[in-house]
């Protein structure tokens, strides 16, 4: 598989929970011979052959037969920050097929020394491109887009409804690139407070928040029309609950990674061919694919990875479940072992278990947690049989799918759903999520960490 080639290259760096703040990459790329921006300013110059169609109308032969195409695919990667080095790893991936008469593929490409101008892109297949070549040029036409913000919800949302005015379609994947944090929306619209978020912008040192990103997509929803069918991170550690909840009225199905996602990032080759050989497919059966294609890319590479598909009208089932088993796991009696079974579960950010820091998304696996807590509980006390009901419904009815490497690994036990879980101090932003005005889990972490608080 081609990005298994790449895997060499790719696999030095984490797509991480760091911050814009963060220090540099250490890998020496000065042997590559290459300069991504005078490659991609080089496409930037080529005549556009896919002008605007009239009136929001598709082009090609779907529009000669009256009928929608299947899929548009817009990928909004923010390189601006330490990550660019890949931009050209995954848009010649997405090239190596390309988009057809029934899926249209488009991305922005905002780069760390752009000068504030990104590049928007019809993703055209590559007929020049071997096997394996993926530092080569970007051959799809592009557009300038100067004083791009790729911090910016507003931005994002801007580029999807350009995409799908251009390419409308029946279904909509729409997939945000960059580093990820999870957890949770501090300082609402404003910026202000933790840096915990996704698509984060050196240049402009502006990111996106999780309401932010909810925001999003309403307006990208607003521009088709309809919810979005698909929403995807390519980014760490967003497959958190109390992220999904605040998108669950505006997507059908989230894609996310409980754990960090190597550099190389989804493998969209893979993904991209399964689709177009099979356009008509559901949302919910491209979301497997892609859990699928990306476990398959790194299955024996080394890289412990994670990733899930959820289905976002189980999210409020989930949380009923959730609460039952709360009520019934906050109790003095039996609070001895809810802290052991919390020491021992699955942590994510590559099994990180320290203390709590500023730039630590302090997660752990839900599924895993409650299993160990109903194995340490006496029957009597009902917390097994609530912890069941909560494992069959994430099993059965939350998660679409769930992928994880290495097989027999540590990561056997991710389930597809993580969790905040801090260790020893409650972040009281966390109370501003939707999740924790409609779950008690905001409650029962402080009662974790004081036992003298009381569970109403």
């Amino acid at each position: 598989m081609l990005k298994k080639a790449t895997m060499m290259l790719a696999a030095a760096v984490m797509v991480c929970s760091a911050v814009s703040a963060m220090a540099g990459v250490n890998i020496d790329f000065d042997q590559m011979n290459f300069s991504i921006s005078d490659v991609i300013n080089a496409a930037a110059q080529q005549k556009i052959i896919n002008p605007e169609p009239v009136n929001g109308q598709p082009t090609g032969k779907a529009a000669a037969n009256g009928e929608l195409p299947e899929w548009t695919i817009m990928v909004f990667s923010n390189g601006k920050n330490n990550l660019e080095e890949y931009l050209l790893l995954d848009a010649n991936e997405m090239e190596l097929v390309g988009s057809t008469d029934k899926v249209a593929v488009t991305v922005e490409l905002g780069l760390a020394d752009d000068r504030g101008t990104s590049k928007r892109f019809y993703i055209s297949k590559d007929t020049t491109a071997g096997a394996g070549d993926l530092w080569g040029e970007i051959i799809s036409d592009a557009v300038k887009v100067p004083g791009a913000d790729m911090g910016s919800w507003k931005h994002f949302a801007d580029f999807a409804k350009w995409s799908y005015r251009r390419y409308p379609a029946k279904r909509v994947l729409a997939i945000l690139w960059n580093h990820g944090s999870g957890r949770i929306d501090v300082g609402g619209a404003d910026n202000t407070g933790s840096e915990l978020g996704i698509a984060y912008d050196d240049l402009t040192r502006n990111f996106i928040r999780n309401r932010q990103l909810a925001m999003a997509l309403k307006e990208i929803g607003k521009g088709i029309g309809k919810k979005v069918d698909v929403y995807a991170s390519d980014a760490c550690l967003m497959q958190m609950a109390s992220v999904a909840y605040e998108m669950k009225d505006d997507a059908e199905v989230i894609v996310g990674s409980e754990e960090n996602i190597p550099g190389a990032g989804f493998p969209y080759d893979s993904i991209l061919a399964a689709l177009t050989s099979d356009p008509g497919m559901s949302p919910e059966a491209l979301s497997a694919v892609i859990v699928k294609k990306f476990a398959a890319s790194y299955s024996g590479t080394g890289e412990d990875t994670t990733l899930s598909a959820i289905r976002t009208s189980s999210l409020p089932g989930f949380t009923r479940l959730l609460n039952d088993w709360v009520r019934a796991a906050a109790v003095p009696a039996g609070r001895e072992k809810i802290l052991q079974a919390r020491e021992e579960a699955l942590a994510m950010e590559n099994g990180y278990n320290g203390n709590d820091t500023s730039n630590r998304a302090r997660s752990k696996d839900l599924y895993d947690f409650v299993d160990l807590a109903g194995k340490k509980t006496d029957d009597g006390t009902g917390l097994r049989a609530k912890g069941d009901a909560l494992k069959r419904f994430i099993a059965d009815k939350l998660i679409i799918a769930n992928g994880t490497t290495q097989a027999g690994g540590y990561y056997d036990r991710a389930k597809g759903i993580a969790i905040y879980f801090p260790k020893l101090i409650y972040d009281p932003s966390y109370d501003e999520n939707l999740f924790s005005r409609d779950s008690l889990w905001d409650d029962f972490l402080k009662w974790k960490l004081d036992p003298g608080y009381e569970i109403r």
